[in-house]
């Protein structure tokens, strides 16, 4: 399998940019491309016969590097290139760099032995101007690589691979190079911004001397000071500093230049940490205020490539894509990337979790999956468990670590620290996080990221996969910041683009929409309000599929995105401005939804029962048919049909209800007198069905409901409807008339592909009629009466919770009618907004922000967005409650007249002053 940029390689010039983004000399000589390559025994000598050629700097394991061949633990890897500086190029040192080689490396010019490197993922650099004076112009480099075999790191390779564990791959595998330096040169540049002070802390690394230090700031202004090497050194920023955030990434320019060595670098000015929000919950911090988390696992991984991305390009691609679907962060998920990846995120700006790359021995599967399904969490004191018996080990982590932190520390972009994961070769957290936060005090810490939790660290870190996310309360009141470390790993295969036959994932998908319905779900129902009580961070699994495991939102090759990115997007702003609003005090904010206009008829289900794609979307006239609604044994017990109308005039409300709810119906007839405030209730409940007859789809057929205490019958008339129902105290009979070219609002709601459903909102329907209480009848008047419809047919979730709200009325001479809803639609692509202007529909594709008081439902309501700015205060509150445990039901519906404005479809603002009608807040559970 080769990804597009893998396709298009040039194998005699792979990777060619500069390696060391944060330490720029005008010097440099890549050696990437073709190199001679044999393998041998482990304790064999040079090889006299070579095998082939190999690209460097891919793996011999990865596809790129035209080898194919695995290097097990018996076996040595040997590499061969001549070296030819160009004329001028050497100076008085000659320095040859490599960016990681896999595992363990000895480094030979000629017969000479040069240096060497043990561990397989940070950069070395060693120094070959005497061997090169000697006349020694052959570079050999040999391999080992244990991979599995020992105690040593290896992040996910694996000589078993499957599942969440990979091929292993070995050898040279990012940038080799070289580059010229004076005798006294500058070794690193250690940047450490000091937000709250406006400076920047700089440390010029180097054998002797001072440095001239130049930086370049906001509108280019320049701060210059003089800096002693080996010094740390504060240097105000005044009015060049700009801060650095994900939503902008300003990165300051340095110039340092020591002696007859000049290097460029560059800063984020910002902070990152851990503090109170608004409430008081424990949050992680941007510039110090809350930010919140919103990450995807990134295994850093590629099918032609294995650990090498194919090109910068590719590199950029991920990080772009992760950031076009709304997230803020990447998890760099227990490998270490080369250093251009982290230049990327710091420039196009996204925050990084860096893992460290975990090792010991083969690990106990009770220790490392029981705390999936089951509360465990063992003292990882006890080394053994952990397999992490092995001092050496363990020092050895300690040496990585450190290396870690010292290659990453200047890079804004990286904002937290993950030592261990899932127990691989945890040992003593405690302690290793005292160790980070003695090498870098300035970076919070996730100390054992999902479980195993030691108390320490600053998150309170949970990865959840096999069940239903709630923040609990241990966390919520932790005074670590609550983190969703890891979750979802939703599974959907796209066929011509996967590794293999296996597919690896914690749920399932064969279709793309309900695949990306299921993750906006997770999102909304799971992870939005865990955000409310205080949850800081969410890691999704995962970025991209890898190998078997098919669980990502682009597939392996990065040629199918199995989501629409702005519908994640939206899911993301969505999540983020429910976080703002309870972590920085903020109002909430609307948000835009892209709806489908259907127009023409579809079948609101496939002969399966399952929703049909094809039907998502809205309408402006009754299109879908919803006859496979209540039929086949898809859905039983979740079938629900039903017809609402209510009437409102100057003298009286009318509400009808009629419903099937498969095992049971529930009818009523409810009128208020608005003059006393008095209101009559009639209800009912049939059993399975037996008191309802509904036709399948809407206007096929008349609607009858028969009970003792309820009688209601809804037929399609000429002209419009006619509404008629007799209780033991209450008849109506009213006529909801159809104006010619009038139009309504359908929406599908898509929540999966087996919980949907159709709703038609009809507003602005002229009605006469009369409705007789206690046998005295009242005449409907000839104006000023207006009649509504909710239709619905479909299968709802158990537990939902929804806002509903409409009107209608004459303002300015216009007939304008307004439906509005909210809360059980958000982030299902759908929305139930629209206006209707003497019958021409405008639809509010927004998730609409609702403010009212759940203490005082008789004060304002208020429906905010781009398009729309209403406030509904209310005459009279009709509330039931319901509560027979499994089955519940909890309506709070106010009656009132709007006031505000809305835009129609051409961008005019439209009065809505006087129109009177309800607005309703409901929690269902049935």
């Amino acid at each position: 399998m080769l990804t597009r940029w893998g396709e298009s390689l040039d194998p005699n010039r792979p990777l060619p940019e500069y390696p060391r983004p944060q330490l720029v000399r005008d010097s440099y000589l890549n050696l990437n491309g073709p190199w001679d390559y044999a393998f041998t025994p482990l304790d064999a000598g040079r090889p006299q016969v070579w095998d082939g050629e190999i690209v460097v700097p891919f793996s011999p394991e990865a596809p790129l590097s035209g080898v194919g061949r695995t290097l097990d633990a018996a076996s040595a890897l040997w590499y061969r290139r001549s070296i030819d500086l160009p004329e001028g190029f050497a100076r008085s040192r000659v320095l040859l760099h490599f960016g990681a080689v896999d595992q363990d490396c000895e480094v030979f010019l000629g017969d000479v032995s040069v240096g060497s490197h043990r561990g397989g993922y940070l950069p070395f650099a060693l120094d070959i101007t005497d061997a090169l004076a000697a006349g020694h112009e052959e570079l050999v480099v040999r391999v080992g690589d244990d991979t599995d075999a020992t105690w040593r790191s290896r992040g996910k390779q694996s000589t078993r691979p499957g599942g969440i564990w990979y091929t292993p791959q070995s050898g040279i595998w990012q940038s080799v190079w070289i580059e010229s330096v004076p005798e006294v040169f500058v070794r690193d540049v250690v940047l450490t911004p000091l937000l709250e002070e406006g400076a920047v802390e700089v440390t010029v690394v180097a054998d002797e001397g001072t440095a001239r230090v130049r930086i370049l700031g906001d509108a280019r202004r320049v701060d210059e000071a003089d800096v002693r090497v080996n010094v740390a050194t504060r240097i105000p920023l005044g009015r060049s500093a700009r801060r650095w955030s994900p939503e902008d990434p300003f990165l300051h320019q340095v110039l340092v230049r020591l002696g007859d060595d000049e290097v460029e670098s560059y800063f984020g000015l910002r902070s990152v940490g851990v503090g109170p929000d608004a409430e008081g919950h424990p949050r992680l911090l941007l510039n110090g205020a809350p930010y919140l988390h919103a990450g995807l696992l990134d295994q850093g991984y590629w099918p032609d490539g294995l650990y090498t991305p194919p090109s910068d390009e590719a590199m950029v691609y991920d990080i772009e894509l992760a950031k076009e679907l709304g997230f803020t962060v990447l998890r760099k998920h227990i490998k270490i990337e080369p250093l251009r990846w982290y230049h990327h995120c710091d420039r196009l700006g996204i925050l990084v979790w860096q893992d460290m790359v975990n090792g010991g021995r083969r690990y106990n599967p009770l220790v490392i999956q029981a705390p999936v399904v089951a509360p465990l969490n063992l003292d990882d004191r006890r080394h053994r468990l952990f397999g992490r018996q092995d001092e050496e080990g363990r020092d050895e982590f300690l040496e990585e670590l450190d290396a870690t932190v010292a290659l990453l520390r200047s890079s804004p972009s990286v904002a937290l620290w993950v030592p261990f994961n899932e127990a691989w070769g945890q040992f003593d957290s405690l302690a290793v996080t005292d160790r980070l936060r003695g090498l870098d005090p300035t970076r919070p810490i996730d100390h054992a990221s999902g479980w195993h939790d030691q108390g320490g660290g600053d998150l309170a870190s949970r990865h959840v996969y096999f069940r239903r996310y709630r923040l609990s309360d241990a966390d919520a009141s932790d005074a670590r910041a609550a983190a969703l470390t890891e979750y979802g790993g939703y599974s959907h295969r796209v066929e011509g683009h996967t590794w293999g036959d296996d597919e690896f994932g914690y749920r399932r998908f064969a279709d793309r929409g309900e695949f990306e319905r299921a993750f906006l779900r997770l999102q909304h129902d799971q992870i939005g309000p865990a955000i409310d009580g205080g949850l800081s961070a969410y890691i999704y699994t995962q970025l991209s599929d890898v190998e078997g495991e098919t669980n990502g939102l682009v597939t392996y090759d990065r040629a199918f995105v199995k989501v629409d990115t702005d519908s994640v997007h939206r899911s993301n702003l969505s999540l983020r401005q429910r976080h703002d609003a309870v972590a920085l005090g903020l109002p909430s904010r609307p948000v835009p939804v892209l709806e489908c206009e259907i127009t023409s008829p579809v079948s609101l289900t496939l002969p399966d029962g399952r929703l049909n794609p094809a039907s998502t979307g809205w309408t402006r006239t009754p299109l879908i048919r919803t006859d496979g609604i209540g039929r086949g044994r898809l859905g039983a017990g979740r079938n629900k049909r039903w017809e609402y109308w209510a009437v409102m005039t100057p003298s009286h409300v009318i509400a009808l209800v009629t419903s099937d709810i498969d095992y049971a119906a529930v009818h009523g007839i409810w009128v208020l007198d608005r003059a006393t405030g008095q209101a009559v209730a009639h209800d009912a409940i049939g059993v399975l069905g037996g008191s309802v007859d509904l036709p399948g789809t809407l206007g096929e057929g008349p609607v009858r409901t028969s009970t003792r205490a309820v009688k209601i019958a809804i037929d399609e008339v000429d002209g419009g409807t006619r509404l008629r129902a007799r209780g033991p105290r209450v008849e109506v009979d009213i006529v909801a008339h159809r104006p010619e070219g009038h139009e309504c609002l359908g929406v599908v709601v898509p929540w999966s592909e087996t919980r949907f459903q159709y709703t038609v909102k009809d507003v602005a329907r002229p009605a006469t009629g009369w409705v007789a209480i206690d046998g005295t009848r009242h005449d409907l008047p000839a104006e000023g009466a207006w009649a509504t419809l909710d239709h619905g047919r479909g299968r709802w979730p158990y537990d939902v919770t929804w806002n509903w709200g409409a009107g209608a009325g004459v303002v300015d001479g216009r007939v304008v009618g307004l439906q509005v809803g909210g809360k059980w639609t958000d982030a299902t692509g759908s929305t139930e907004n629209s206006l209707v202007v003497d019958g021409r529909l405008t639809k509010i594709s927004e998730e609409l922000v609702w403010e009212y008081d759940q203490e005082d439902w008789m004060s304002p309501w208020r429906v905010r967005g781009a398009g729309i700015d209403a406030t509904m205060k209310p005459f009279h509150l009709k509330q039931s409650v319901t509560d027979l445990k499994v089955f519940s039901s909890d309506t709070n519906q106010c009656f009132g007249t709007w006031r505000g404005r809305v835009r129609d479809e051409h961008g005019t603002w439209v009065s809505i002053d006087g129109i009177e009608g309800w607005a309703e807040h409901v929690h269902n559970r049935w």
